[in-house]
């Protein structure tokens, strides 16, 4: 019997459906699986977090703070205190320690980070006008803090970035620098909402400790006037905040409607505050002349 081969259909072996549409369709069930592994993760680390020991927070935090923690004496001294005045209002849980950081920097900014670290940047607090608006400030951030959003959006950020290092192939030697000092920062921009959580809170405490809330529109004036100039170093301060005019807009509402006055006594700040901040804006004008 003689042997032949039979001659193979044309197609067997290949798909009716373009191949790019086959691509488009796997890449986008794979995205599609992606953001609903991402969007699970998020919930249950929002739902985690609150067990993390704030011992832990601190840990983690250390490099950055070593890093960019610089004792300025007064000024340090002056925040700390106005922070210890106003945190028994603020019913933060038993083992959370809000420290203050002053940082001598022509830099529009403040922002609260793991282990209860704060840091004010000068840039912002020779804008402010009173007092009252410092304390606004300062119940802002520790606000993040007693809200766990340091460490909830850190932990977001590793989680996602680790994700992408994966599907991306990177070594987990590339990826060891995630916890280490500036590369915090990368991951600590809060979103719209836990903003607007810290705003509420704020607010409620302008209300308790001043019984007028006229720190938080005077606050957010600086910041308004700030956004409207748009000078870059101010994008670090204002990034995922509500827009301005609404975080305004939200004052005026909570007050209304708890009958809380807007307007009241201001506080200005002391005199050796004002001389010792006008000294140090001094001494980093006259090093960078040096630098230059």
């Amino acid at each position: 019997m003689k042997y032949s081969n039979p001659k193979i259909p044309e197609g067997i072996n290949t798909s009716p459906e373009n191949p790019l549409k086959e691509f488009a369709l796997l890449a986008c069930g794979a995205f599609i699986l992606i953001v609903l592994l991402v969007t699970l993760l998020s919930y249950l680390l929002d739902w985690g977090s609150q067990y993390i020991p704030f011992s832990y927070e601190q840990q983690i935090a250390q490099p950055f703070v070593s890093e960019f923690a610089d004792e300025h004496g007064e000024v340090d001294a002056y925040l700390q205190g106005l922070a210890d005045e106003i945190v028994p209002l603020m019913a933060l849980e038993g083992d959370v320690v809000i420290k203050l950081h002053y940082v001598n920097k022509d830099i529009v900014n403040a922002m609260a980070t793991l282990g209860g670290n704060i840091f004010i940047y000068r840039g912002l607090l020779e804008k402010l006008p009173s007092e009252n608006a410092l304390v606004m400030l300062l119940a802002h951030e520790i606000s993040h803090v007693k809200l766990r959003h340091p460490v909830k959006t850190l932990s977001k950020g590793v989680i996602i970035s680790l994700l992408l290092a994966v599907i991306s192939g990177q070594s987990s030697s590339d990826m060891t620098g995630f916890l280490n000092g500036t590369s915090q920062l990368a991951f600590l921009n809060f979103s719209r909402s836990q903003e607007q959580d810290a705003d509420n809170e704020a607010v409620l405490l302008s209300q308790n400790y001043y019984h007028h809330t006229q720190g938080a529109n005077e606050l957010f004036g600086v910041l308004l006037a700030e956004s409207e100039q748009a000078h870059i170093e101010t994008m670090a301060l204002l990034r995922s905040h509500p827009e301005v005019i609404e975080r305004m807009n939200t004052v005026t509402t909570l007050s209304q409607a708890n009958n809380w006055p807007q307007q009241g006594e201001v506080v200005m700040f002391p005199n050796e505050i004002i001389e010792k901040i006008a000294q140090d804006k001094s001494k980093e004008e006259q090093e960078e002349v040096k630098s230059n």
